[in-house]
């Protein structure tokens, strides 16, 4: 039987990070740590460091033998190409465990060395969402995973226990609604409307990152001061206070200048929009399933919540991965994914 294995998942905001051990069944251990990558790349391997630190400080052991690699972060914008931004995830692995045998995920469902991610950058580049649907697979023979995480949303068709996403990279997954570039946290406001029902009437909003969707539903309620886990876009509070004054701003207003009922209506406005954007795209996934399209959806990612209400606006039956893998592991599913998938790996060597 395998040893215990941590299972990462590397963004350009956000890293997530999962300890399962094989010999004591249970919910996997997570955390998410957000982390600007482009802001301060070279720090990198120590974060890593930090985290598998934290992650076992129970267990009070040394990092796992073996480890297991998914990646966005080559997408970041501190890289010339994806190419520079695998090797530099790769190597930060390999500076921070010298000692552990890495195992990189790649779209095809695949673990492969540090070396051969290397030689074969596109293969592993933005393969996270595989990850999370393979495991999803497992106990779901035929649904729709929706992963709405800080900044993207993922949604994945699974039939008969096989994913069948007709997209690969995150080009191809744009163009067939697989991917969504929209999140539960990070997304600016003026992503996703462009106006705003207020009580004088409708307003146009202003096209600055004055706010960001985690303002809506901090506002709202959705989400907690520990939930918002980014960057707020003026460097101020969390609070709900915070946020409605960011969101004021959208309309080029303040708190003096509008009232709470403005500012609600605004929220509602953004969430409801964020829910019908991402409703649209699941339409375009289910339709090209045609008669054999799946009617569950498994929810997961820190915006879960946003995922349920696309998904029963789509007309589907919704489950929550995190009621199987615990909430933690679902909000860093893929982390928790690629960790497990390893497990399998290990455990059916000779």
């Amino acid at each position: 039987m395998a040893d215990a294995i941590l299972g990462w998942d590397v963004g350009g905001a956000n890293i997530k990070v999962a300890r399962i051990d094989p010999r004591s069944p249970g919910v996997p251990a997570a955390i998410e740590q957000p982390f600007a990558l482009w802001r301060d790349f070279n720090r990198l391997s120590s974060e890593l460091a930090a985290l598998a630190g934290r992650i076992d400080e129970a267990a009070d052991v040394a990092p796992p033998a073996a480890m297991a690699i998914t990646m966005t972060a080559e997408l970041a914008d501190c890289f010339a190409t994806k190419r520079e931004g695998v090797a530099f995830v790769v190597g930060a692995f390999e500076r921070a465990f010298p000692r552990s045998i890495l195992w990189v995920f790649g779209i095809d469902g695949r673990f492969r060395s540090a070396e051969d991610a290397r030689r074969h950058p596109h293969d592993v580049a933005a393969a996270n969402w595989m990850a999370t649907a393979m495991l999803v697979a497992r106990a779901h023979a035929d649904a729709l995973l929706i992963d709405v995480g800080s900044t993207t949303t993922d949604i994945v068709p699974i039939a008969s226990g096989q994913v069948v996403a007709a997209g690969r990279t995150d080009s191809a997954r744009l163009r067939s609604g697989e991917l969504v570039y929209t999140g539960s946290l990070r997304t600016p406001v003026c992503a996703i409307i462009r106006s705003v029902p207020l009580a004088r009437g409708r307003s146009r909003v202003a096209a600055e990152h004055f706010a960001i969707v985690a303002d809506a539903y901090r506002w709202l309620g959705r989400i907690g001061d520990g939930d918002y886990t980014c960057e707020t876009p003026d460097g101020r509070g969390r609070t709900a206070a915070f946020a409605g004054a960011r969101l004021a701003r959208m309309v080029c207003a303040d708190s003096e200048t509008i009232d709470a009922d403005d500012i609600s209506a605004i929220a509602a406005h953004i969430a409801r929009t964020q829910a019908r954007q991402i409703a649209h795209a699941i339409r375009q996934v289910l339709r090209r399933r045609g008669t054999i399209a799946p009617r569950v959806a498994i929810v997961a990612g820190a915006g879960a919540f946003v995922a349920r209400t696309a998904a029963e606006a789509a007309g589907l039956e919704v489950g929550d991965l995190g009621s199987e893998l615990g909430v933690a592991a679902a909000r860093a599913a893929p982390a928790a994914a690629v960790a497990h998938l390893l497990a399998e790996m290990v455990s059916v060597r000779p």
